[in-house]
């Protein structure tokens, strides 16, 4: 993987894609306290991918079904140890104002039960999902929303590049708000 800032917040990110399934998908709904019908299939089934950092992606069928989800740790482990994964990113296809889609990602094994803005989830979704549509060279930019169901919403700006079938590209970008702020003495 390389990356480099290319411009006001945007990362550049080449993707050179790592994608196991999940051996039954239905881990994904039990991680996530979903019943077997919130779990879409029709992009793909959960499924592990990395740029990185491994994530397993499961998208859902309903934005009904991703503001229901609760991770269950002790399945994650189950499933799916640290040594396989980060977390777990649930997302949907939706047409809200200025958003593309919604996504959550849970890591509760590394200490983050929810993450409000995960690029390094988000880079990896695009190019999953530019990988599979049919075209064999496109543009494809998506704009994500996460944090919302935690209450602090976030906006990621994210396209893919693909060329002769094969994703070259991708681009994770976004604003943020600080939390805090401070300094560290060293000396």
């Amino acid at each position: 993987m390389r990356s480099a800032r290319v411009g006001d917040g945007e990362i550049a990110v080449d993707l050179q894609p790592v994608a196991r399934f999940v051996s039954d998908w239905n881990d994904a709904r039990d991680i996530c306290g979903l019943d077997a019908a919130d779990i879409a299939i029709r992009t793909h089934r959960p499924v592990i991918a990395s740029c990185g950092n491994n994530f397993v992606f499961a998208e859902v069928k309903s934005r009904a079904a991703l503001a229901k989800a609760t991770v269950r740790a002790d399945m994650l482990a189950k499933h799916v140890p640290m040594a396989r994964a980060v977390g777990i990113h649930l997302y949907v296809g939706v047409e809200e104002p200025g958003v593309n889609i919604q996504s959550r990602m849970f890591a509760p094994l590394f200490g983050v039960p929810e993450d409000p803005a995960t690029g390094s989830a988000n880079v990896v979704l695009i190019g999953l999902l530019a990988h599979h549509l049919p075209e064999a060279d496109l543009s494809l930019s998506r704009t994500i929303g996460q944090g919302f169901d935690m209450g602090r919403p976030s906006i990621l700006q994210a396209s893919a590049e693909k060329t002769a079938g094969r994703v070259i590209a991708t681009f994770i970008g976004g604003r943020c708000v600080p939390m805090l702020s401070g300094e560290i003495d060293l000396t």
